[in-house]
């Protein structure tokens, strides 16, 4: 079947046939891609058995490993018009040596997406994308200010380019080297904003989204929004709390982990679905804090 005119499930296949030949190619496990991706082996083996496809930040990460582009990964002949789903047309990319167990405080402004990831290396890693907006090196300049025990991180957009633009189509993906993270704390305007493969002491998301994932995130995870949000926890090991005003949120967990749900603040109140395998003394907690908020916690 041609790649241009083939199905949405052919085109999963053949990516996932892909997929595994590079892998084996590169002599990596499964796990070993996961680890060096920062996504779980369960993420490698559904890509590779047709069952799901990578969302962005992935497809530039595995396109990294592979040392091939995100075009190749995909299957995707340049002459054909439009870019896959997936890929972006342009790109600025910003490396920093890091050097010791580090803070990191990190500020990606207003973009229509956010995203962070822990990885095995040694270099805080920043990219910002877009398929609609070019020069974006231009546009966009990230700082890194390295202090002792700290790194701070931001993203600032320029007076060229609209803030109307950049949360329309213009997406920041940050990977930290797990060996040096301590904690971190992440500040957004997005859409969404999506956590994958991190572990560290602590996580604070000080972030304007409806729309949050968080997948093989091992930390005490703290999320300030006063919207009204989705939170998807793929995977959950340790607290999630949830600080909001004035707003009623729903948080998704699996099935088969025991939490424990705690209620704080003023006129608050915690739904609790069918789903959710309740247990007072687990070591995962959701927890609601605020005042005049309400959130669903809902298991799959």
């Amino acid at each position: 079947m041609d790649e241009q005119t083939a199905t949405p499930k052919a085109r999963t296949m053949e990516f996932s046939t892909r997929l595994k030949d590079l892998r084996a190619q590169s002599a990596l496990s499964q796990e070993q891609l996961a680890r060096r991706i920062g996504v779980s082996r369960q993420a490698v083996t559904k890509w590779e058995s047709g069952a799901g496809r990578p969302e962005l930040e992935s497809l530039v990460a595995l396109a990294d490993v592979f040392t091939v582009s995100v075009d190749a990964l995909l299957g995707v002949d340049d002459a054909h018009a439009g870019p896959a789903r997936g890929e972006h047309r342009y790109e600025s990319a910003t490396n920093y040596d890091v050097d010791g167990g580090k803070h990191f405080d990190i500020d990606c402004g207003s973009v229509y997406a956010c995203a962070i990831r822990g990885y095995d290396g040694e270099q805080l890693r920043v990219r910002v994308v877009s398929n609609t907006v070019a020069n974006l090196a231009r546009h966009f300049k990230v700082s890194v200010d390295d202090r002792p025990k700290r790194l701070d991180v931001q993203v600032r957009r320029g007076t060229g380019i609209s803030e109307t633009l950049a949360k329309d189509d213009v997406t920041v993906i940050i990977w930290v080297p797990q060996r040096y993270v301590t904690t971190v704390e992440c500040a957004a305007k997005a859409q969404e904003a999506h956590v994958r493969g991190l572990t560290c002491d602590s996580l604070e998301l000080d972030v304007r989204t409806p729309r949050l994932s968080l997948d093989d995130v091992h930390a005490h995870v703290e999320v300030n929004c006063n919207l009204d949000m989705e939170i998807d926890c793929a995977s959950i090991d340790g607290r999630v709390d949830v600080n909001q005003l004035s707003s009623t949120s729903r948080i998704t967990v699996p099935k088969d982990v025991p939490i424990a749900v705690l209620t704080h603040g003023l006129r608050t109140r915690t739904i609790v679905g069918a789903g959710v395998r309740q247990d007072e003394d687990s070591p995962n907690i959701v927890e609601l804090n605020g005042v005049a908020s309400e959130l669903i916690i809902e298991g799959r």
